[in-house]
């Protein structure tokens, strides 16, 4: 993605982040337990800004953001991962340790048309199927979660497979691996 996004692009990043860390800049969070708000800045955590990857992306006030620039990028990605452990932390006291469904954070579908209002069901239903047979096994075959979580949710295999992908994705709970048979199975992400 360039360095100079689209401004839809980059509000759709913004929020994101927003209902992932909190709408604060991290680092005056952390550092001091404040929530500074206002005008905050998209930080790219390896100082790369055409880097849009979830987990380099955060929100820091510019006096923050100015002062991880001084930083070298290790320095940088370091102080970033340290902040953003302790920020989710923090966050799952505050929820008293619910998860948070961060897309339904940023886009309210339970008003929205019957079709959103059904994928809100079907994807709760989905995801705690997996969830469960994952920590019930350990892991799981891809193939049969895919098949059976659609049948769980009473949704069709695409579907079941966009809701997988989201859930393996790179800030998602869950990856792909093969187990010794080579068969793709799907197990809790090592963090």
């Amino acid at each position: 993605m360039p360095n100079r996004c689209q401004a839809n692009v980059h509000d759709a990043h913004y929020k994101w982040i927003a209902a992932r860390d909190g709408e604060h800049c991290l680092a005056c969070f952390i550092e001091r337990g404040v929530q500074k708000k206002g005008k905050l800045q998209i930080d790219h955590a390896n100082n790369d800004i055409t880097d849009w990857s979830p987990k380099n992306l955060h929100l820091l006030c510019q006096t923050h953001n100015l002062k991880m620039r001084a930083l070298t990028t290790q320095q940088h990605i370091n102080l970033m991962r340290q902040y953003s452990a302790r920020n989710e932390r923090k966050r799952e006291k505050i929820r008293g340790g619910e998860a948070e469904d961060i897309v339904s954070a940023v886009v309210d579908y339970t008003s929205g048309s019957p079709e959103m209002q059904v994928n809100v069901k079907c994807r709760k239903g989905f995801t705690d199927w997996t969830l469960g047979i994952i920590n019930k096994y350990g892991s799981w075959p891809k193939k049969d979660i895919i098949n059976s979580g659609a049948h769980v949710a009473g949704c069709n295999t695409q579907t079941s497979r966009r809701y997988l992908d989201a859930l393996t994705g790179s800030v998602g709970p869950l990856q792909e691996t093969r187990d010794e048979t080579g068969t793709v199975v799907i197990s809790f992400r090592k963090r």
